[in-house]
């Protein structure tokens, strides 16, 4: 008797998992933070569509020729830059992100190492930190002269572009996070005989993360100008010399595609950085919870 009692309790619980493995992808399809922005987005599509419709499309392009565009794009490619050479939007995006990952990556370096020396040396920050906010502050259409000629028109300005843009911002973050860090911890680990080389391993650098994180979503943003400003204003090349040459032709809709890369790269940069930033969050809370 008791055995089977279990047996008919048991029996019906699969079959309720199930139904509820089943409802739930249709929850969550009625979730607000789903279907929201899927109608936001269609009426958005939908509004564009009219306007290209009843506007002139060479000026305002609908996303349909959008999109016929894009795939002749990829699949055959397009006469550019004054050439008859074909370019595909694989070998602009390539063109684009290999100027852009190089120079972010050197003002990373850049920027974390010179971030913890005036972090350090708060005599060397003050010098130094009004020259950095001048720079800073100057737009890097100004500066576009003098970059050709120093480096010229090439590879390399665009690099140094990027680079200008994008180390400031990881500078600044990370001094102030190596000057925030918590001192009763510093304290600590010096009276247990730790080297300044081991402070900033163990001690500093693991507080300072959050100002670095936030740091490089900024530089992300200021990196993909300057690729743009780079391809545009120096060297036709890459996707911001195809929006330019493009929009002098008056082919709206070659460059409207250029454009919707640029903006789904510089997101896809920019959205990766803050989830590193959620994930490190997360992690510091689970290690205080522990600690506690």
């Amino acid at each position: 008797m008791t055995s089977s009692r279990i047996e008919t309790s048991e029996g019906p619980q699969p079959s309720d998992s199930k139904q509820t493995g089943r409802r739930l992808p249709i929850r969550r399809l009625l979730q607000p933070e789903f279907y929201l922005p899927v109608t936001v987005t269609g009426v958005f599509l939908g509004a564009w569509e009219w306007m290209g419709t009843v506007s002139n499309p060479i000026l305002f392009a609908p996303p349909s020729r959008i999109a016929q565009a894009a795939v002749v794009l990829v699949r055959d490619g397009v006469p550019a830059f004054g050439s008859t050479r074909i370019v595909t939007l694989q070998a602009l995006t390539w063109t684009t992100l290999n100027g852009l990952l190089v120079g972010f990556a050197l003002s990373i370096i850049t920027g974390l190492v010179v971030g913890v020396l005036f972090g350090r040396q708060k005599t060397l920050a003050r010098v130094a930190e009004p020259y950095i906010d001048a720079v800073y502050a100057t737009p890097r259409v100004v500066l576009t002269p003098l970059i050709v000629m120093w480096f010229g028109l090439g590879y390399n300005a665009r690099i140094f572009l990027v680079w200008l843009g994008a180390t400031i911002p990881i500078i600044i973050t990370t001094a102030i996070g190596i000057r925030n860090a918590r001192p009763d911890l510093e304290e600590v680990g010096q009276s247990f005989g730790m080297s300044e080389r081991q402070l900033l391993r163990h001690v500093i650098m693991p507080g300072a993360v959050p100002y670095v994180l936030a740091g490089l979503r900024i530089a992300a943003g200021r990196a993909m100008i300057g690729i743009v400003i780079g391809e545009m204003f120096l060297n036709l090349v890459g996707l911001g010399g195809f929006i330019r040459f493009e929009s002098a032709r008056l082919r709206t809709a070659n460059a409207f595609v250029a454009v919707m890369v640029l903006g789904i790269m510089g997101a896809t940069l920019i959205s990766s950085l803050g989830l590193l930033e959620s994930k490190f969050a997360s992690w510091k809370k689970e290690q205080r919870s522990r600690a506690m």
